[in-house]
């Protein structure tokens, strides 16, 4: 049977919260991780809101999985690698051991390694200068080919790490890809290592324009893609969704209305 591992390192949790259904109700509903390893028979090794086991207890399975008693099939990586301070990962360890290790030791020894979002991706916002905490992604750092792993290494099945870059990646763009590598038809990657099965964050059906203007009254930038700009706010005002504060008419309030025009 195959199998699944999400660990999550630097950065949110939003990939985790889109997989898990939590983005709202819409069609995104259907979409969730639960529902995929029932379809697929896909056994769960350990996630962080979904799993029993503690993160102690994850080092039971890990060393199964380093020791070549356990499969791993899907290796799921959420959030920024981070190398700080001074190059010695410290400043996010598992197991009194810095993370980047983990990692980097799981990802020898599984078939696909699928990083899930931007920040697992490139670094994200995390490895914007300054770069604090010496972030990056897992094969890229911004935009460079380079960062956890070398330009040229290849999983166990000769794939580079997979990027599906989103800020977060919603959950249709990670469940259609890992189905896709099950079945055997992983559509080809770009310069970046992205699948065309990347779209825009909020995009709906068939349509890959970017929906999250429309949806939240923001729109974001480059959130698809290897950098994040360090010269422009993160967010920008959408037109297409105005907001007007009125008075209230109830004398005994004193805080204004906010209305959508």
């Amino acid at each position: 049977m195959n199998t699944l591992l999400w660990i999550q390192c630097g950065a949110c949790g939003g990939e985790s919260m889109a997989i898990l259904g939590l983005d709202g109700p819409s069609e995104r509903g259907q979409h969730t991780l639960a529902s995929f390893l029932e379809n697929e028979r896909v056994r769960l090794l350990w996630h962080p809101s979904l799993s029993l086991e503690s993160p102690r207890e994850l080092w039971n399975i890990v060393e199964s999985i380093l020791c070549g008693r356990e499969k791993l099939t899907l290796f799921c990586i959420e959030g920024s690698i981070i190398h700080g301070p001074n190059g010695t990962g410290m400043f996010d360890s598992f197991h009194g051991k810095p993370k980047k290790d983990l990692i980097a030791a799981l990802c020898s020894k599984a078939e696909y390694v699928l990083a899930m979002g931007t920040c697992a991706a490139f670094g994200g916002i995390p490895a914007a200068a300054p770069n604090p905490t010496e972030a990056s992604g897992i094969q890229f750092t911004l935009g460079k080919p380079g960062g956890l792993v070398s330009p040229e290494w290849r999983s166990s099945a000769g794939f580079p790490v997979i990027n599906l870059a989103g800020c977060p990646v919603d959950a249709v763009t990670m469940l259609t890809t890992m189905s896709s590598i099950l079945t055997g038809t992983l559509p080809a990657l770009d310069m970046l290592n992205r699948p065309s099965t990347v779209r825009p964050c909020l995009s709906e059906g068939s349509c890959r324009k970017c929906g999250t203007a429309e949806k939240v009254g923001y729109s974001c930038y480059n959130c698809i893609g290897a950098s994040f700009p360090i010269n422009k706010r993160l967010f920008r005002h959408s037109e297409s969704r105005c907001i007007k504060i009125i008075p209230s008419v109830d004398k005994a309030h004193t805080f204004p209305s906010v209305v959508p025009v």
